[in-house]
């Protein structure tokens, strides 16, 4: 019953102009003056002031706040031109320093995360951009959230988005990329070259020890011939050559032979 009458009596004296009345959004916080002194932060739901004696400064938006930060042009640690593209996430989480501590937070904010992406571009190399952004983008939000938290403003996240090089400069590091891939791809064949050649080696040693073993490999690689169809060479058993294998006649071999015998008959 009591609290009805407060209502009402506020509501007759808003409606008479003598007390001033808003209403806050559940996002938002309102700051309250009296003669020019901080009273309180207003939150959401109906709030009532004196006209003369009070006034509303300032509308604070508690959501996140989502920046997309312009490219930052700077150079390397190793001298190379780059752009960096980034976005911050940040948000209001002490609304009286945000108030009482500096002009406009939104604009403190953002120059600071921007100054601070350009000074790690010229500590970092090219490498270092390209491959840890994440990294660098902690070491950004630590740097950023430790100076901007005096202002009553938390960093939540920095996402390095992009590193633009030019042109030329990115077909260089492309054929770098494309030279070191060859360079693995020889390696790998020059390893499998030198072991391919161990296992010859043994096995020419075995085969050298076994007579028996290379004639019976020998009749195998003949039976393969055979089998492709597209032999251009002919194997003729003839007199033992020493060292299991058969020898090898070619064709044009085999007509000198018979050339020769039918000379030798003619009279």
């Amino acid at each position: 019953m009591e609290m009805t009458i407060i209502v009402v009596v506020l509501v007759v004296l808003a409606l008479s102009g003598l007390l001033g009345f808003g209403i806050c959004d559940e996002w938002d916080r309102r700051t309250l003056f009296t003669l020019g002194r901080f009273t309180k932060i207003v939150g959401p739901g109906l709030y009532f002031y004196i006209p003369l004696l009070q006034s509303i400064k300032h509308k604070i938006d508690m959501r996140i706040v989502t920046y997309t930060v312009p490219l930052q042009k700077g150079l390397t640690k190793d001298n190379i031109p780059v752009e960096v593209d980034a976005i911050v996430f940040y948000r209001v989480n002490n609304v009286k320093l945000a108030v009482l501590s500096v002009d406009d937070y939104h604009a403190a904010t953002q120059l600071s995360v921007r100054s601070s992406i350009r000074d790690m571009v010229g500590k970092s190399s090219l490498d270092e951009l390209l491959s840890e952004r994440d990294k660098i983008g902690d070491i950004i939000l630590q740097h950023v959230a430790e100076f901007v938290s005096q202002w009553g403003v938390l960093i939540i996240g920095i996402e390095i988005k992009d590193v633009i090089v030019s042109k030329e400069l990115e077909d260089a590091i492309s054929r770098e990329a494309a030279a070191e891939r060859e360079k693995r791809a020889r390696l790998k064949l020059a390893e499998a070259e030198e072991l391919s050649v161990d296992f010859i080696i043994n096995a020419a040693d075995k085969y050298r020890n076994n007579p028996t073993a290379l004639q019976l490999r020998s009749m195998n690689m003949l039976y393969e011939m055979c089998m492709e169809g597209k032999a251009t060479t002919i194997f003729i058993p003839i007199a033992d050559s020493g060292n299991g294998m058969p020898s090898i006649i070619g064709v044009e071999g085999i007509k000198n032979l018979i050339d020769r015998d039918k000379d030798q008959r003619s009279p």
